[in-house]
């Protein structure tokens, strides 16, 4: 018997997704490249004056930045859904654990796009660089560095490094399900992450090449096979920022 649409698709459905996340990562990337002139829709560097363009501009940055490490994820779960639809079980999109995902970062980005308005607010955010300045910058580099070495670090780590561990043990079944068990691991990358998004603070929250740093940074501690070894490489780059920063404030 001819194969139905929906087993079409379940049979290439990490493909099709693993295309759809590379499409969403590069519309979040491209929103943020700066450009100039009449016309552009691109989303520009604000200065945090208004609140719900800087909470926009945080998730989009929050999207295009966390998509391709969370992929793995992504993916495992469709081929769980594969596995059981094959058993019978309703078809649950994994969209959907996309979605809850997307939701607890965007949780994040309020709260990120409110300290920014804060701190622009309290003259202590460059318009400009979208920065604060050399001597804060560098307490937030000691705090992220630091962070990298805390039994906190390791807890939520090791949650976003192991997929199918995290599915034995967090599986929720349905719809409502798949949404909870994205707002859970999304709550997880967190607080594994946090700290480190708060660097761009330091760095120019809409500074590109160090937003694809940390990018690259995060995927790497998920994926790689010696997660202390980055985490604490990770670390000590932090102390090494604050220092530079320190060196700059005093010869300023």
């Amino acid at each position: 018997m001819p194969a139905t649409t929906l087993e079409r698709f379940l049979r290439r459905d990490r493909l099709v997704i693993a295309l759809v996340l590379l499409a969403l990562t590069i519309v979040c990337w491209l929103q943020m490249w700066p450009t100039h002139g009449e016309g552009s829709h691109q989303l520009m560097p604000c200065c945090g004056a208004t609140f719900s363009i800087a909470f926009w501009m945080w998730v989009v940055m929050m999207t295009g930045m966390m998509i391709p490490s969370v992929a793995p994820m992504v993916l495992a779960h469709a081929g769980i859904v594969r596995r059981r639809t094959d058993r019978g079980a309703p078809y649950v999109p994994s969209a959907l654990f996309l979605g809850g995902y997307l939701i607890a970062w965007s949780l994040f980005s309020f709260f990120a796009a409110g300290t920014q308005w804060l701190l622009y607010h309290s003259h202590l955010l460059d318009g400009r660089s979208l920065s604060i300045g050399p001597w804060a910058g560098a307490v937030v580099l000691v705090i992220a560095g630091g962070f990298q070495f805390s039994a906190a670090k390791n807890a939520c780590l090791a949650q976003c490094r192991a997929p199918v561990g995290y599915f034995m043990t967090e599986w929720r079944e349905g719809r409502s399900g798949a949404l909870a068990m994205g707002v859970r691991h999304g709550l997880f990358c967190i607080g594994c992450c946090w700290l480190l998004m708060a660097v761009l603070f330091s760095a120019g929250i809409m500074n590109l090449l160090w937003g694809a740093i940390i990018t690259a940074f995060v995927i790497l501690e998920k994926v790689l096979p010696w997660p202390r070894i980055v985490v604490t490489i990770g670390g000590l780059s932090c102390f090494v920022g604050a220092a530079g920063l320190v060196c700059r404030a005093l010869l300023l």
